[in-house]
């Protein structure tokens, strides 16, 4: 892995590991070619490329926020209506500069599903 310092609060780190992210059974994610984010104050994230994330599972949501390092996210639901995760997953569509690598990337609230490295 290498790191990457992007401005004195973030760093990106690329991941060869192979990563999964599931919500109970279902596959979520999974990729040799995840973005871990280090940001200060915050619990490391990793960013997936939409091709490893199994996008049919996850619905658009309402909700959007504005990080004034990353941008504005937009965050998708998984699951089906009867056990939906609400907002689990974001994206940030149009990265700030510092951070344009991580521009349409996946990233998911890992401590509400089972991630697994190696």
């Amino acid at each position: 892995m290498r790191t990457r310092p992007v401005i004195k609060r973030i760093a990106l780190t690329f991941c060869t590991d192979r990563v999964t992210v599931r919500a109970g059974d279902i596959l979520l994610a999974e990729s040799r070619a995840a973005m871990i984010l280090t940001e200060n104050g915050y619990a490391p994230r990793f960013y997936f490329p939409r091709t490893d994330v199994l996008m049919k599972s996850l619905q658009p949501s309402d909700k959007s926020s504005v990080c004034p390092h990353k941008g504005r996210a937009v965050y998708f639901h998984a699951g089906s209506d009867a056990d939906r995760l609400e907002n689990i997953a974001w994206s940030y569509p149009t990265a700030r500069l510092a951070v344009a690598e991580i521009s349409s990337l996946i990233a998911f609230y890992e401590e509400r599903l089972a991630v697994s490295v190696g």
